[in-house]
Order: structure tokens, then sequence, then C-alpha cells
């Protein structure tokens, strides 16, 4: 019969062999310690380097963003400043009459105060532009604002901002001056690409304009009428713009911001001065003879 053995007591007493237990010793654990600390020095002392540059480089970046701000705003205050004397000039170059000056002013503050941001710095900039095509060439002043508005987008298509023109003339074969090669538009309802004119500022891309329509017999024919929407109206039947809805945009502009007053304005200071021009007579009276 064979022999049986009896586990329940040996188990009882634990009886199996045990791994010994490892043990890392005073030696050990030191050196494991100033291991451990070493890392956590290292890791801060680079953190530590890490955040002194970055905050050098945000405090470097920060101050440049203020100091290019500051110049931003002196430049923009000096470009006003400019601004408010070419258009006082061109007030009192149209007549010395104070009722005139004032109520000129007064208009052309109306026109500002109806838009704001890069609307209003556009129309800052083109209203002494247009005020002097219209006394210089009778072309209305709110027809050369309002197409500009449109066809630039208030001097913010890549024409205006990269080249200065402000009215979408094309370069043909006849233009001499410097140009804008390849640039994209429609042409027939299709996307294609021309030349451009190009003008060295705002002030000679308004006066190109004027003179492209007074170097135009379809156009110079309309120069002198005193409405602006007439006048792109005329215009636009002597082919200047094949699109339908040309008119209806110029129209909405021009009612948007009151421009026609801006015409209005200029006419009566230009009708007084002929008025005032005829009525005082021109003396026949020989001058008295030069002494010695």
């Amino acid at each position: 019969m064979p022999q049986v053995v009896d586990l329940t007591s040996a188990i009882a007493r634990k009886t199996f062999a045990k791994k010994p237990k490892f043990r890392l010793g005073l030696v050990g654990t030191l050196v494991v310690s100033n291991f451990a600390w070493l890392v956590l020095f290292g890791v801060a002392f680079v953190s530590l380097i890490g955040v002194t540059r970055f905050s050098a480089a945000l405090s470097k970046s920060y101050l440049e963003e203020k100091w290019n701000s500051l110049q931003n705003r002196l430049a923009q205050k000096k470009e006003i400043e400019e601004r408010d004397m070419r258009i006082a000039r061109l007030i009192a170059s149209q007549s010395s009459d104070t009722t005139d000056i004032l109520g000129l002013a007064t208009r052309i503050s109306k026109i500002l105060d109806s838009a704001n941001g890069r609307q209003r710095r556009f129309l800052e900039n083109a209203i002494p532009e247009a005020m002097l095509i219209q006394t210089s060439s009778q072309i209305p002043a709110s027809a050369v604002l309002a197409m500009a508005i449109f066809e630039s987008g208030y001097g913010n298509s890549m024409l205006a901002k990269d080249y200065n023109n402000y009215f979408g003339m094309k370069a043909f074969n006849s233009w001499t001056g410097p140009r804008a090669l390849n640039m994209p538009t429609r042409d027939s309802g299709k996307d294609t690409t021309a030349d451009f004119r190009a003008y060295p500022n705002l002030a000679s891309g308004f006066q190109g304009y004027s003179q492209f329509l007074l170097s135009n017999d379809r156009y110079r024919k309309h120069v002198g009428e005193k409405s602006g929407i007439k006048f792109v109206s005329n215009i636009l039947a002597a082919g200047y713009c094949p699109d339908p809805d040309y008119l209806t945009h110029i129209r909405a502009i021009i009612q948007k911001h009151g421009l026609d007053r801006l015409d209005a304005a200029l006419e009566e200071i230009v009708d007084k001065q002929e008025s005032v021009a005829k009525v005082v007579p021109v003396s026949n009276t020989p001058a008295p003879a030069a002494t010695h």
C-alpha cells in the first residue's frame, strides 16, 4: 500500500523555502538618495535656465511690441496732422470767406463721421485729393471718392495697397509708366490676368485717374457735370464699365457717406467767386505815370 504524505502540518509550519528580501543597505541608500537629489537639482537648474530665457525673450518681445506700437502711434499722429494741414490749406485756397471755410469744414466732418476705422482713414486721405480734382478738373469729388471706394474696397485691394491704383486702371500699350504685372482680374465674367497702372503714392494715383478721364474723348465731354451720380452714369453709358450694377454701387456709397455734400459745398464757393468776379467792374482808367 503506498505511503500517504500529510502536507497539512508542513504548510501550517511554513516550511517552504522563501526568497531572501533585498536590502539596499546604508551605503546603497545614501548613493541612491544623493543621485536622486542630483537629478532633481539638474532638472530644476535646466528648468530655471529655460524659464529665464523664456522670460527674457518674452520681455524683449513685449518691449519691442510696445516700442513699435509707440512708433506707429507717433507716425499716425504725424500723418493726421499733415492731412489736417492739407485739408486746411485746400479749404483756405478755395475761399477767404470765413462762412465758406466753416461750411466746407462742417461738410467734411460729417462725411468723416459717417465712417470709422479703415474706412474713415481712407476718406481722410482721399477727400483732399478728390477736392483738388473737382476744383482743377471739374470732375465731381463725390464721383471720384465713390469710384475709388468701390474699386479698391476703401484702399484695401492689392492694387491700391501695393501700387496706389485705386480705380482699377489697366496698363494698355499706350501706358508708359510703371506697371503691376499679371494681376488677377475678371474680364467678361472670366478669371484672367492683366497689367495695371502703378503709382508711387495716393496723390499721384488720384491725379492719374483724373488725367485718364481728361485724355479720353468719350469721358472728357462729360466733365463739368455737377452731379456725381449723373457723371458716373454718363461715363458708364460711354463704355467705362460693362457691370450693370456699377451705378447702383456708386449711388449707395455716395448716399452712405453723403459725398454729394462735398460737391455742393465746392460748387457754392466756385459760384460765389464767379459772381463776385462779374460784379466787380474792370476799371479802364489808365494808371498814373510814374514819377522819378
